[in-house]
């Protein structure tokens, strides 16, 4: 297997984050409320958990991709699925370093640097959601776009304008120090999981109905 640039940075950076933790005192704040006021303490070997999360991140999407059933529409569309494996594994990678940050100085204020990067993770990821081609391991899977290609594309491109929208909501409301910002993520992607779920649903109905006349 081609062992690409990004793989050696990647476990760079992974063995960086790990000797950090050696550096930590051996109880370490490992939780924080919606406030971002430190509510949970623990080992500093709990922070390992989030030193590989981006190594599971990267090679496990690497794992799905060739034992997908589907997995020539992936090999069609292997450039997005790459810009997807790459910004989430970065999206982690930055996540694990800011929280190590935190460790360190935990009077620290980055309350509105990691909304903004959730905002940008999710207008991100809608701007390539419609491009991403049916599989059984990564986008919008429900009963109704797994049963039909066409579903799978409405479903992800009206899913592309639900990630933008929150995205932007989130980021606006950070931005302004919204003190619940996290209650708007949270009903955001709760309201855009309901719809999308029902919005697939009745467009699969409405084939189907099509189909049978």
């Amino acid at each position: 297997m081609k062992v690409r640039a990004f793989d050696w940075i990647l476990w760079l950076v992974t063995i960086l984050l790990c000797a950090g933790i050696f550096m930590m005192p051996h109880v370490v704040p490992i939780h924080w409320n919606g406030q971002w006021e430190i509510d949970g303490y623990g080992s500093r070997y709990w922070v390992f958990l989030l030193a590989f999360l981006p190594i599971f991140v990267y090679y496990g999407m690497s794992l799905t991709k060739h034992i997908d059933p589907k997995r020539m529409n992936l090999e069609k569309r292997q450039k997005t699925y790459r810009i997807f494996q790459c910004g989430l594994t970065v999206f982690f990678i930055i996540l694990a370093i800011f929280f190590e940050y935190m460790i360190f100085n935990p009077q620290g204020d980055i309350e509105i640097f990691i909304w903004l990067m959730m905002s940008l993770l999710l207008i991100g990821m809608g701007n390539y959601l419609p491009k991403v081609p049916q599989n059984y391991f990564f986008g919008i899977k429900t009963p109704w776009t797994l049963a039909s290609e066409y579903v799978w594309k409405k479903t992800h491109k009206i899913s592309g304008y639900c990630f933008v929208m929150i995205g932007l909501i989130n980021g606006i409301s950070a931005l302004v120090h919204f003190s619940y910002t996290y209650l708007v993520l949270m009903i955001g992607i709760i309201g855009m999981t309901v719809f999308i779920y029902v919005y697939s649903y009745f467009l699969f109905r409405k084939c189907s109905q099509k189909i049978d006349d």
